[in-house]
């Protein structure tokens, strides 16, 4: 019974109609959430952190959680060593247990896809770790991404592969590109990222270098 009362959190948030709908799916997940997405053996924040790693200076601040749910991916960069971390997020709730780890400098209730309320060039990095998925953020929202980015900072976000190209992103990205927004530095091969609830659920982790 509790492993299906996760599942239907997770599809919950997997079918919001819109941002309201989000906010409320996540609202009422807020306390669960981590055991769930535990539970279903949720592996890209591991995976992003490589690559966080990898690109990322230490010593590079403000960094911008985009979509900072509860604070799992920054807590993991805060243990690496990352500091000056400003998280955003559509839910308040999931901000409520973000600031309990007391690893961000601020936290916002923002939307993603809407303008964001800092100025352009601010961030020295960026990561936005489960977001880019089914019934969550547009390809739109990648503009105030890359505009509130420093030029030379790297964004990292997970993807997952069936909304690539029918939600608009692959065309997002190569317009990013082609305008001389962005750069491609590299992306991992497709895995699951809940391999134990949807181990047929392809995603993958991309780094870009804002130009």
């Amino acid at each position: 019974m509790v492993r299906q009362e996760s599942s239907v959190n997770l599809q919950k948030v997997y079918s919001a109609r819109d941002n309201r709908d989000l906010m409320a799916a996540y609202d009422q997940w807020a306390e669960k959430y981590d055991a769930d997405v535990t539970s279903f053996g949720y592996n890209i924040p591991a995976v992003a952190a490589g690559m966080f790693g990898k690109y990322v200076v230490p010593g590079t601040t403000p960094i911008l959680d985009a979509g900072a749910g509860t604070g799992l991916m920054g807590a993991i960069l805060d243990l690496l060593g990352y500091r000056g971390q400003v998280g955003i997020d559509v839910s308040a709730g999931m901000l409520n247990k973000a600031n309990e780890r007391d690893v961000y400098e601020a936290l916002h209730q923002m939307v993603l896809g809407e303008k964001l309320d800092f100025p352009s060039g601010h961030f020295g990095a960026c990561q936005s770790i489960g977001v880019f998925t089914a019934g969550h953020a547009p390809a739109s929202a990648f503009d105030e991404l890359v505009r509130v980015l420093c030029p030379g900072g790297y964004i990292l976000f997970s993807m997952l592969e069936e909304v690539y190209i029918p939600k608009g992103y692959k065309d997002k990205f190569d317009a990013l590109e082609n305008d001389g927004k962005w750069q491609m530095v590299e992306k991992t091969k497709a895995f699951p990222g809940l391999p134990l609830e949807h181990p047929d659920r392809l995603n993958r982790v991309y780094v870009y270098r804002v130009c």
